[in-house]
C-alpha cells in the first residue's frame, strides 16, 4: 500500500477529474506533511502513525472525502451545508477543486477529534500539531503517565525523551537538541 498504489488508483479516472484529485492529494499533503499515503477501504488515504486522517476517491457524478468520522459533519455543519454528505463522506463536484480553506478547516476539527481519543483504552497515548507532526506519544495507566514517553517540536524533531512509573519521572531522561542529538541527560529516582 504505496504512493505508487495511488497514483495507479488515479489513473482510472478521465483527465480533468484525475487532476482535480491529484491536486487535492497535493494539498492534503502540504497540509500534513508526515503522512503516510495507503489505499484503505479500497480508498486513497493519508494517515499519520497509523491513525486515519482523511480519505478521498472520485466517481461518476462527484468527488468525495472520507473523514473516518462521521461527526466531523457536524462540528463543521454550517461550512460543509451546501454539500451532499452521507455518514461517512462529504461529496464535491467532480470538476471543481474542493476549497482549500475548507479542506483545511476538515483536517483540523479530524486532529482535534483524534487527539481528543486519546488515551485509548489500552493506555495508548498519542498528540499531534495541527500540521498531523506527532507532539507526543507514550501510556497512560489509571489516568497516569506510565513508561516510555518522548515528545517532538513542531518540526518533527525529538525535544525530549524520558519514562514515567504511576505519573512520576523515573530513570534516564533525555533533552535533544534542534538537530534531534542529545544535549542533556537527567536521571531521576525510582
Amino acid at each position: 500500500m504505496s504512493k505508487a498504489q495511488i497514483t495507479s488508483h488515479l489513473k482510472k479516472f478521465d483527465k480533468e477529474q484525475r487532476a482535480i484529485l491529484s491536486l487535492l492529494r497535493e494539498q492534503i499533503l502540504l497540509e500534513l506533511p508526515t503522512a503516510q499515503e495507503v489505499i484503505k477501504y479500497g480508498i486513497p488515504t493519508f494517515t499519520i502513525e497509523g491513525v486515519p486522517v482523511l480519505g478521498f476517491d472520485g466517481y461518476k457524478a462527484h468527488n468525495s472525502i472520507f473523514p473516518y468520522s462521521g461527526s466531523t459533519v457536524k462540528i463543521l455543519e454550517k461550512e460543509l451545508a451546501k454539500y451532499v454528505q452521507t455518514k461517512g463522506s462529504i461529496h464535491f463536484p467532480k470538476d471543481k477543486p474542493i476549497p482549500l480553506a475548507l479542506l483545511r478547516k476538515i483536517i483540523k476539527a479530524r486532529i482535534a477529534q483524534i487527539n481528543a481519543s486519546y488515551p485509548s483504552r489500552i493506555g495508548e497515548y498519542l498528540e499531534f500539531y495541527a500540521n498531523g507532526i506527532l507532539k507526543s506519544k507514550g501510556k497512560m495507566r489509571q489516568g497516569k503517565m506510565h513508561g516510555y514517553w518522548e515528545w517532538f517540536r513542531k518540526d518533527g524533531t525529538k525535544l525530549r525523551s524520558g519514562s514515567f512509573i504511576n505519573g512520576e519521572q523515573s530513570g534516564l531522561w533525555i533533552t535533544y537538541d534542534q538537530n534531534g542529538k542529545p544535549y542533556k541527560k537527567s536521571n531521576f529516582g525510582g
